[in-house]
């Protein structure tokens, strides 16, 4: 837990917002849309209070406050005094990078932001590429401040949770860590809106359409209900995750725990926080697959074993930040070449 630990004082716990509703297909390019449509100007609304708002987007109230939370907490906006903008490559800048503010912001960069996702020259406008979905999630599970989210992919060791156990483990966590939890009816509300958002519904012949509708992170198969209480992780081989967002992943973990260094251990790649394992809910046979697909690959990356030591080396001389260029080429090449 050490990650976490380090972080603990710019750490603002966020399990509300949401007013239960899972991130849905549609939601981030809609907001992105409503955004772009503001006039170019020093000072504009804010899209979401505009007396025209639930009219412009098509939604009520609530649904309204949940897209603009998902929008958030992806880091596909962007909120500056009282409006919203949509983040774009130039975007990354040092204020933000460097700052104490622990938040999702932290996941930007030239390749993942609104403007290269889902404008409409974007490469993913609608989701249609699992590598958009598997960087959606990655962004909200390596975010401390969604706390529910964070624990569950990052601190908890259960392959099976029931949404009683959940919540008594997750107070716990917030008070190991003296941080003052929100009530029993929010931390109930936030579990289930994150069991909605991975996994599949069980219907009832008397729903509506939209409540039969699943979102995007369900389609990653991370999680399944066993019943009513229980939850199961589905840890293993992910078919849908191509090497590319797994490097991406890989790079991610690597800057957090050991930035300066040439090697990643595979213990560190399965186990830590934010690690590709934890993130994807890898186990080390899968970590191995995807070493071993770098014998083929042009990336400047090497998987050794020696000693006992298993690990990733950068080679050529290369560095993360070259790595990740490479990583974000090749994506847009190969992931989304339709």
């Amino acid at each position: 837990m050490r990650y976490f630990a380090s972080l603990i004082d710019n750490i603002k716990p966020t399990l509300s917002g949401h007013d239960t509703f899972p991130l849905r297909y549609g939601w981030l390019k809609k907001v992105h849309d409503q955004i772009a449509l503001q006039p170019d100007a020093e000072e504009i609304d804010n899209v979401f209070s505009q007396d025209t708002a639930i009219a412009d987007f098509g939604v009520g109230k609530n649904m309204l406050n949940a897209m603009r939370f998902w929008s958030t907490q992806t880091a596909m906006i962007i909120r500056d005094n009282s409006a919203y903008y949509n983040t774009r490559p130039t975007t990354i800048i040092d204020e933000i990078l460097k700052n104490d503010i622990v938040d999702a912001t932290k996941q930007l960069n030239s390749f993942y932001n609104s403007e290269n996702i889902f404008a409409d020259h974007g490469l993913d406008p609608y989701l249609e590429s699992p590598s958009t979905i598997w960087l959606l999630h990655l962004c909200l599970v390596t975010n401390p401040n969604l706390m529910t989210y964070y624990w569950l992919f990052n601190i908890n060791t259960k392959s099976e949770l029931s949404r009683e156990e959940f919540s008594r483990l997750l107070k716990e966590f917030f008070k190991d860590h003296g941080l003052s939890a929100p009530s029993d009816s929010t931390i109930k509300k936030d579990i289930e809106c994150l069991i909605q958002n991975y996994t599949t519904k069980t219907r009832k012949a008397t729903d509506d359409f939209e409540n039969v509708l699943e979102g995007p992170l369900v389609e990653l198969g991370l999680l399944t209900r066993v019943n009513k209480q229980n939850i199961r992780a589905l840890r293993g081989e992910k078919n849908s995750l191509t090497l590319h967002v797994f490097i991406y992943g890989l790079i991610n973990c690597w800057r957090i725990h050991n930035g300066a260094a040439d090697t990643l251990s595979l213990e560190m790649c399965t186990y830590d926080e934010c690690s590709p394992g934890r993130v994807f809910m890898l186990d080390e046979d899968a970590i191995i697959d995807y070493a071993e697909q770098l014998q083929d690959s042009k990336y400047s990356l090497a998987w050794t074993q020696s000693a006992g030591i298993r690990q990733f080396q950068i080679t050529d001389g290369s560095s993360l930040d070259a790595i990740f260029e490479q990583c974000v080429e090749n994506m847009r090449n190969e992931d989304y070449s339709h």
